[in-house]
């Protein structure tokens, strides 16, 4: 009996023992599996840019036994826009390793561009998908002037990618003021008078925090004393009250021509109407489409003059016509069947001469 006990006692060792053995074996198989698949990796795009010119990235890994095999991108080239993402898809080969079935961004680092997803599309070969936003050096406006409808309104050249304009005016070679706008024109009405002799210098930038980490901002242009037709936005389109660009951006809190015609939009990017100051001055748009009024308009029972070149509210004195003289109120309404400093007013608002 004790002989049968100590038989099945060594049994049972021997096949705790084979199932140890067994085990460890297993162990060393899965190590052995786990040590040739890739557990994390890299990609670096370096932009490459040109004058106004927008040029592939140079795309580099340093992960070992990890090569790029192709670059497929969503958009040819020519479609690309600087400062916008484009899509692409890398794709990945290993001889010696395998790879993952999925990476997330910590175990797949990208370096200038934005990870989006890696698969493996079987043991040796991955695809990773990027966001990279192209890079670019803004050009030189070509000509810098002014407004044939409005001699303090500023104007020059559109510069190819800008998406806005760093504008300095100078009186009598003195910087009155520097301001960026986001059109290829800007309004210095309020900053100058007749008493000094006023240029300004303009280079394109970018005009968010955003599109300035893109965007490498061009060289001064000093104006000329030259006029200059404004035409207006004519790539935009009308989304209810609000005007969007092609870019998708939109003009808050500032003026813009839209074709022949003014507008101005508030912070929401909303098309106002009725009177609105901008600085010192009053203005009046349309009730209707918010278009920019000039000369006579007749507003809620008062006749009030606007500035056929430039739109403002005006005061005081006025002679739309050689010969013919008007008195408007403080408030812009005109005056009518009364005395202004002995000067007699009929009640159609001339002075009765």
């Amino acid at each position: 009996m004790i002989s049968m006990k100590r038989r099945y006692f060594c049994c049972l060792i021997s096949a705790v023992l084979i199932a140890v053995l067994l085990s460890g074996i297993a162990v060393i198989r899965i190590h052995a599996a786990e040590s040739v698949v890739i557990r994390s990796l890299n990609l670096k795009f370096t932009s490459q840019f040109g004058d106004q010119e927008i040029l592939m990235p140079e795309i580099t890994t340093t992960t070992a036994d990890v090569s790029i095999q192709d670059t497929l991108w969503k958009r040819d080239i020519d479609k690309w826009k600087a400062a916008k993402q484009e899509r692409v898809s890398v794709i990945l080969t290993s001889s010696n390793m395998i790879f993952a079935e999925t990476y997330n961004r910590t175990e797949c680092k990208i370096t200038g561009a934005k990870f989006v997803s890696a698969k493996a599309l079987d043991n040796h070969t991955l695809e990773v998908k990027v966001d990279y936003t192209p890079v670019v050096k803004l050009g030189n406006t070509a000509r810098a002037g002014w407004a044939d409808s409005k001699k303090t309104k500023a104007v020059w050249d559109k510069v190819e990618f800008a998406t806005g304009y760093q504008v300095a005016l100078y009186a009598d070679d003195k910087l009155k003021k520097r301001i960026s706008v986001e059109t290829n024109t800007a309004d210095f009405s309020d900053l100058m008078d007749k008493n000094a002799v006023y240029y300004y210098e303009v280079k394109a930038i970018g005009f968010t925090a955003d599109d300035r980490k893109y965007l490498k901002e061009g060289d001064y242009i000093t104006s000329q004393d030259i006029t200059m037709e404004y035409e207006g936005s004519t790539s935009g389109t009308w989304k209810g009250s609000s005007y969007v660009e092609e870019d998708g951006g939109k003009p808050r809190n500032s003026w813009k021509q839209i074709l022949n015609d003014w507008y101005y939009f508030d912070g929401n990017g909303v098309r106002r109407t009725g009177w609105v100051q901008t600085g010192i001055r009053w203005y009046y748009l349309n009730p209707t489409d918010g278009k920019l009024l000039t000369g006579w308009q007749f507003v809620n029972g008062k006749w009030y003059y606007l500035n056929p070149t430039g739109g403002e509210m005006l005061t005081g004195w006025i002679q739309p016509q050689p010969g013919i003289w008007y008195y408007m109120n403080t408030d812009g309404s005109m005056a009518s069947s009364t005395n202004i400093g002995g000067y007699q007013i009929g009640a159609d608002g001339r002075w009765i001469q």
